[in-house]
């Protein structure tokens, strides 16, 4: 008996310990360094999940690892012009269009959103430079900038 609680130790010290991590540009790095191989990123994304109580795991079949995230795995890569819209691109390779209702700037001075499900994204600095573009200065805004978009303009929220 004492083997296997050792053993369950041992695994459970190994999946804190994984190395796995998604940075702030949305990356998964695996001990600082970035996974490139395209398949390999699709099974860590689809397979990304939170853990209950905080924090994040990737489970593959009855196997499962920590993923280190700092803030959100969920880094906007790009904002892109789509019709009368915004879509937002995300890490995983999924699209969806801005709420322009949910966007904020946080006491960081990041761009933040609301995404489909309740996720929080982070927008990365080329999709804030870009999204940027079409921002306005306005003092009676909650961050002090409108989102111009659709022929409207959005005060843009913070925090």
């Amino acid at each position: 008996m004492a083997a296997t609680g050792s053993r369950a130790v041992d695994l459970d010290i190994l999946r804190r310990s994984s190395g796995l991590a998604v940075d702030d540009e949305g990356r998964f790095l695996v001990h600082g360094e970035p996974v490139t191989h395209a398949r390999t990123l699709e099974v860590l994304w689809r397979s990304l999940r939170p853990v209950p109580g905080g924090g994040w795991e990737v489970r593959i079949g009855r196997e499962s690892a920590s993923v280190a995230v700092e803030e959100t795995p969920w880094a906007v890569r790009a904002a892109v012009a789509d019709g009368d819209g915004i879509a937002l691109w995300l890490p995983d390779g999924s699209r969806e269009p801005l709420d322009p209702v949910t966007l904020r700037v946080g006491g960081d001075g990041v761009l933040r959103v609301t995404l489909s499900g309740g996720r929080t994204g982070r927008f990365t600095r080329a999709a804030q430079l870009a999204l940027g573009e079409r921002l306005e200065e306005d003092r009676a805004a909650p961050s002090g900038f409108r989102l111009a978009l659709g022929g409207r303009r959005f005060p843009v929220g913070a925090g």
